[in-house]
């Protein structure tokens, strides 16, 4: 166990290139978002779009709906 930490303790005290902080720090925050999806309560389900009532209703015989105002 104590080499374990050992090498923990190195590979977080070695240098650093800024790609390899740059990747680290992109996982992390990636990591966090797919967290967020996962925790994040549904509520009233998955809806896409705004309902402002704009929509595409057709009848049988292949003509839109007129709505009376």
């Amino acid at each position: 166990m104590r080499d374990v930490w050992e090498s923990i303790k190195e590979f977080f005290w070695r240098d650093w290139t800024p790609a390899e902080k740059v990747l680290v720090i992109l996982c992390c925050v990636l990591l966090g978002v797919i967290k967020g999806f996962f925790l994040a309560p549904i509520k009233k389900g998955i809806n896409c779009g705004n309902n402002n009532g704009n929509s595409y209703i057709q009848n049988e015989d292949g003509c839109w709906a007129e709505e009376e105002a």
